[in-house]
């Protein structure tokens, strides 16, 4: 009796492909999960690195209690410096590059940034726009990444201002408060103007600049009555609008080997700076080292 010999290649091939697509449903589960959590350890022996650009807001007036005048970035002049500026700034040969920008506008900032690749875009003076888009299209990048947070409570006992206008003295301090910022912002703004846009953020990135920057925030503690903390309160909203912020860049962290450039207004240095130290999730760098690099 003649035993006729098996034909095992579509079983083999079924069993291989069904081999493949657990394989890469497995990969597939895998990326959303690190896309969810971030890549990073803090054991690592090679961890991701990033840099926090502190800026002032380019378009005015922006969205700060003062808001100081600003170089018209449009300029031909200042133009050029944008050009060094980006020229500086590819020395960090960022990955990605993060900007404040709210995440829930991610898609829509994308579809802004496809339409400045394509030509059909003309930037905004924003620094977005001017450093971020530009730097991101010089270095081939496909996206740019918002990673914003800004939620603000209703609860009254975090409105500051609202609380403080009920109170006589407490309405004389905050505008006190106000007052004297702005004349520190004035002449603090006065000294940069002439200064080219490099040589603006160097002097906006130094330890003691972020510093005052961030102390400022602390007169709000002085806000409240009795129980009610009101300041305090609004000092920790600050606080947890970075962590958050801290958090979004966390999640775009794709490899131990993605170095990310996060463009924010400079008020932020200080506490994401802080936060990505203090998480040893990353390698920290100074924005300083390739702004005053003169190779």
């Amino acid at each position: 009796m003649l035993i006729r010999s098996l034909d095992l290649g579509p079983l083999v091939w079924n069993f291989c492909s069904l081999l493949l697509n657990s394989i890469s449903l497995l990969f597939c589960q895998t990326l959303v999960v690190n896309t969810q959590i971030g890549v990073v350890d803090q054991d690592a022996k090679i961890k991701p690195t990033i840099t926090i650009l502190g800026t002032y807001h380019m378009r005015t007036p922006g969205n700060n209690v003062v808001n100081p005048i600003v170089a018209d970035v449009s300029t031909p002049e200042r133009q050029k410096q944008i050009v060094e500026l980006v020229e500086k700034l590819k020395k960090f040969k960022p990955t990605k590059i993060a900007v404040e920008i709210d995440i829930e506008d991610d898609a829509k900032i994308q579809e802004v940034y496809n339409q400045y690749l394509s030509g059909h875009y003309q930037l905004s003076k924003s620094e977005t726009n001017q450093i971020g888009f530009r730097l991101a299209k010089e270095l081939g990048h496909k996206k740019v990444y918002a990673v914003d947070w800004n939620e603000f409570t209703d609860d009254p006992l975090y409105n500051y201002e609202e609380y403080a206008a009920k109170d006589a003295a407490l309405d004389s301090f905050l505008k006190g408060v106000y007052r004297n910022l702005k004349q520190e912002l004035d002449a603090q703004y006065q000294k940069l103007l002439p200064l080219s846009i490099k040589d603006q953020l160097i002097l906006l990135n130094q330890q003691a600049q972020m510093d005052k920057d961030h102390q400022r925030y602390f007169d709000l503690l002085r806000i409240g009555l009795v129980k009610e903390y009101v300041g305090a309160n609004y000092l920790s909203w600050w606080y947890r609008r970075n962590m958050i912020i801290l958090a979004n860049i966390i999640r775009i962290t794709e490899s131990p080997n993605d170095r990310i450039l996060v463009i924010y207004g400079t008020g932020h240095s200080k506490l994401l700076t802080q936060f990505a130290k203090e998480s040893a999730f990353y390698n920290v760098e100074s924005p300083l080292n390739y702004l005053k690099n003169n190779k």
